[in-house]
């Protein structure tokens, strides 16, 4: 689907995993199928929700085929290439080259705190070594660093970058960086990892969001947005209420860090419904217990999801 428009709810996909931590191919390749089914606009594969830092660099590149595969180019897909390394993402990089992909994303590296020249370094080393549209993955929570707006409209400019994910939750230095491409005359793709704001994030100068929770309701936070972008204040304000019911999925753990919790309650909830086989998550991120998951067939059913 290269070279089309990319637009609106783009769906960070989990990674469905084996009791052994195998990437569950068939799995993945229905959870894709249910996204697309539901509404969703585009892909983005092997991201934070995937799990990506957590597989081997082979597991890495069987999620990133395999989405592409089973998508078949009825929405763009993005393969994040993230890695601890410059070298490693383009090792990534090259194996996914040439397989259809819309776009390739990288954080910067990870461990080590990079400063801004480094940066710009990384991105556009990137780029001269694979070609592709390279999209910016800013999640300075989980890598440390922070592309600033600066960095990233240097590097729209240079055409080193097609876009970028921002999952700062800073919303006043993305107000900055569009007011910054304004004043530089370019436009590079700019999407929000939100939940919170899917059914405004148009009017904030987003051209989409890319939301772990639509893997739960792809449904709900497609419809949501596109009630934003029509204007329609009393079906957004009906979204958005769905949406802050769904959350629930990720509040069930009673221990165990935030992005498990997040994770397992909505591989728990997919495996109920018969979209993927198991719940696993990688070690050490903790799994639902028994005893949490059994809120969930209730939620489902209030939330009016069909399995």
């Amino acid at each position: 689907m290269n070279g089309s428009q990319i637009k609106g709810v783009m769906v960070p996909v989990l990674t469905p995993l084996t009791p052994n931590e195998d990437v569950d191919v068939q799995s993945l390749v229905r959870l894709v199928n249910y996204l697309i089914e539901n509404g969703v606009h585009g892909i983005w594969a092997a991201g934070t929700n995937g799990e990506f830092a957590s597989l081997t660099n082979k597991q890495h590149v069987i999620c990133i085929k395999t989405v592409v595969t089973a998508t078949s180019g009825r929405v763009p897909v993005i393969g994040n290439i993230s890695a601890a390394s410059t070298k490693t993402s383009i090792e990534i990089g090259k194996a996914v080259d040439k397989i259809g992909l819309d776009g390739i994303a990288a954080t910067p590296p990870y461990y080590y705190l990079n400063s801004q020249d480094e940066l710009l370094e990384h991105f556009r080393y990137i780029k001269s070594s694979l070609g592709m549209p390279l999209w910016i993955y800013n999640i300075p929570p989980n890598v440390k660093a922070e592309v600033e707006a600066s960095t990233i409209v240097d590097l729209a400019l240079d055409g080193t970058i097609a876009g970028i994910k921002d999952s700062s939750g800073a919303g006043e230095k993305f107000a900055n960086l569009r007011i910054l491409c304004e004043q530089k005359g370019v436009d590079p793709y700019r999407f929000l990892g939100t939940v919170n704001r899917i059914t405004s994030a148009g009017s904030l100068g987003a051209h989409g969001v890319i939301p772990g929770l639509g893997n739960f309701v792809p449904n709900i936070a497609s419809l949501g947005w596109e009630s934003g972008e029509t204007s329609d204040a009393e079906l957004a304000g009906k979204y958005n209420n769905k949406l802050m019911l769904a959350t629930k999925i990720s509040r069930l753990a009673k221990a165990g860090s935030a992005q498990a919790s997040s994770i397992s309650g909505m591989k728990s909830a997919l495996k109920i419904m018969g979209v993927i086989d198991n719940d696993t998550v990688t070690r050490p991120l903790r799994p639902l217990k028994h005893e949490e998951k059994k809120t969930i067939p209730e939620l489902i059913e209030e939330l009016g999801l069909e399995y």
